[in-house]
């Protein structure tokens, strides 16, 4: 057994995230997460109640802890904050600010283990939130800081997939490609100063509520991160003409639409011309379509 996965059996906060029960979900939140895979303490706690926000420069560059008068369940998970601007701050963009890996320890993840963290131990990459195991053990932020960062990143990323198992979506909902979306397409490059469809890299990845993007930079994938249902295909990444007729049909990426800052993705030209001649009435269709599929 290796030291990093001896900490785990050891640590106190390693067997409350086993035994950490569901909460509530809020009527109004996303699908809840599977709780029992994040590294939580008692009631769902994040973070050992440290502000998820405190570690962000908005928030001021350094952990602090949070106040149970300013608490937020979200999608089963409880946050505490400074202050009731960094609660506000968190609630406008939840994913910016939710620790990687489930709160695991990146290091350990890299190794595909699961081991406790400090959370005054932490690096902000790629605009996500990196916490670190430091005790008896090891100073594991040190050796990340050491190491090739970018090939650890991405070597804990494929080990946190096979950790989590499952979305926390009903994937057949999606027009995708096993879990890949827009078939590797960049989805912020849609939204660039003169929008095209551009193809992903596989080493800038990103995996958001069960579904895969890829992108084409670093600062792509951040971009993405920072607001991701902005960049999300509407409707499930069907055709949406096609989709407000009836038809499931999957939309290519290389006729892609941004509409009222929406993005759309059609099966061919002519459909993408025929949306357009009624944009709006159209996308209500669409959407209402999908909202109403059963599956």
């Amino acid at each position: 057994m290796s030291v990093r996965c001896l900490a785990c059996f050891l640590a106190p906060i390693f067997l409350a995230a086993l035994l950490a029960p569901g909460l509530r979900a809020q009527g109004r939140q996303a699908e809840r997460p599977a709780l029992d895979k994040l590294n939580l303490g008692r009631r769902s706690l994040a973070i050992e109640g440290f502000d998820p926000v405190s570690f962000f420069p908005e928030g001021g560059g350094r952990p602090r802890r949070g106040r149970e008068a300013w608490t937020l369940e979200y999608r089963g998970v409880t946050y505490r904050f400074e202050s009731e601007e960094n609660r506000g701050r968190f609630l406008t963009t939840p994913v910016r600010y939710e620790p990687a890996y489930g709160g695991w320890c990146a290091w350990a993840m890299a190794d595909g283990e699961l081991a406790p963290v400090d959370p005054k131990s932490f690096v902000i990459q790629d605009g996500e939130l990196l916490l670190f195991y430091d005790g008896l053990f090891a100073d594991t932020r040190k050796k990340w800081r050491r190491g090739d960062v970018a090939k650890l990143k991405l070597r804990a990323d494929a080990a946190w997939r096979e950790h989590y198992g499952h979305p926390d979506r009903d994937l057949a909902r999606y027009a995708l490609d096993g879990t890949l979306a827009l078939g590797g397409h960049d989805p912020v490059s849609f939204f660039a100063q003169e929008p095209a469809a551009r193809m992903g890299l596989e080493e800038h990845s990103a995996i958001y509520r069960g579904v895969t993007y890829r992108f084409v930079s670093a600062s792509s994938r951040k971009a993405f991160r920072l607001d991701p249902s902005r960049y999300e295909p509407r409707v499930g990444g069907w055709d949406p003409l096609a989709l407000g007729q009836g038809r499931r049909v999957p939309g290519d990426a290389r006729w892609f639409l941004v509409s009222e800052q929406r993005l759309y993705v059609f099966e061919n030209e002519a459909s993408r011309k025929a949306f357009q001649e009624e944009a709006a009435p159209a996308a209500s269709r669409a959407e209402a379509a999908f909202r109403g599929q059963k599956l």
